[in-house]
């Protein structure tokens, strides 16, 4: 019988489909992306190059002025298997999108997850490009407020959606987010009690450089979370916007099951696909905030002295390969109930990650 192996993409071939779920309540539309467990005929399809599913990026490197085509490993409107299936939320950051980190979503979805990311409205790349380029004065603490209300909206309406669309049972699920989308993961359990396995990755919220005299982000967090929610935060230990103090910070005030992952040698879009292109615009949106937000508040020029060349930091493959394999396995304990996965994750995980060349600290509260 193979041993439990989370890293390696699963058996299940991926599919992915492009939807538009209207809250009528709320009057928000918003463009999402599921991926799936495809039927047997599309096996080695999602991992062809020829096959794979192609679409318009959106981060450009600043020596390009059009972002690059890009593809996920998944066919495009392939016929899914048997659904629904177990189902997870992933939720992007801030000038993000819903496809940023199509390196995860594909791979849970190849170990049987359904899926869903929607681009959030009001954060996504193109209206936060939008908003910096209209020269309207805009009232920073206002916005990050309203940023944080959206996404407390968002995850009950996304999940009950999936429900309604089949694509989710009416069973627990999972909840993954990337800097302002691990403040959705940090809130979700909160504000959906189906939420019980919750992974903020690099989450906003905690003490930080780019926010130091207010955090409406941290105001709107609370770890009020059913008793059997449990949390995997993952962080990088040089994130130059959302630092390792206030990651720890918020793992400190989480009151549930918890376990820690810092990648070493790794900044804040550590979690992205196309890590030299997401690091790369990370790192102009960066300089370009001091001319958007000022620097009264911030010192957005020292925070982006701060980021060093990719060349210096983990390279994306053992980033990829470690955030993959300890999602499915969070998940798999946690909405599964694997004993293989809990005890991967509570053995020597840092010889593990070792093995594929990342370099990590982990532990549990």
């Amino acid at each position: 019988m193979a041993s439990y192996d989370p890293f390696t993409r699963g058996t299940h071939p991926v599919g992915v489909r492009s939807e538009t779920w209207l809250d009528a309540e709320r009057n928000r539309e918003l463009s999402v992306e599921i991926w799936y467990p495809a039927t047997d005929k599309y096996a080695g399809a999602d991992v062809d190059p020829a096959r794979q599913d192609t679409y318009q990026g959106v981060w450009t490197t600043g020596e390009t002025s059009e972002p690059p085509m890009m593809k996920q490993a998944a066919v495009r409107d392939a016929e899914p298997a048997a659904l629904p299936g177990k189902f997870v939320l992933l939720s992007h950051g801030y000038a993000g999108h819903r496809r940023e980190a199509s390196y995860l979503c594909t791979h849970l979805a190849s170990h049987g997850y359904v899926v869903a990311s929607a681009d959030h409205l009001g954060s996504t790349s193109w209206e936060i490009d939008a908003r910096m380029n209209s020269g309207e004065p805009v009232d920073m603490a206002v916005l990050r407020h309203q940023l944080g209300v959206d996404r407390l909206g968002d995850v009950p309406f996304l999940v009950a959606e999936a429900t309604r669309r089949k694509y989710a049972s009416d069973g627990p699920v999972g909840v993954v987010g990337i800097s302002l989308g691990g403040f959705t993961a940090m809130i979700a359990p909160a504000v959906e009690p189906r939420v019980k396995a919750t992974i903020p990755l690099c989450p906003a919220g905690g003490p930080s450089p780019i926010y130091p005299r207010d955090n409406e982000f941290s105001r709107l967090i609370t770890f009020a979370w059913p008793d059997d929610t449990s949390c995997l935060q993952g962080v990088a230990d040089r994130d130059s916007w959302l630092p390792l103090y206030g990651q720890l910070d918020m793992f400190s005030r989480i009151k549930n099951k918890k376990r820690m992952v810092i990648l070493q040698n790794a900044d804040h879009n550590h979690f992205c696909d196309d890590l030299d292109i997401a690091h790369s615009w990370f790192k102009d949106l960066t300089l370009a905030n001091a001319d958007f937000m000022g620097t009264e508040e911030t010192d957005w020029p020292a925070i982006a002295r701060a980021i060093r060349p990719l060349e210096e930091l983990t390279p994306a493959a053992p980033t990829y390969e470690l955030w993959r394999g300890v999602c499915v396995a969070h998940l798999d304990a946690v909405l599964g109930g694997s004993s293989d996965a809990a005890r991967l994750l509570d053995g020597d995980l840092t010889s593990v990650a070792a093995s594929f060349g990342a370099r990590i600290v982990t532990f549990s509260g």
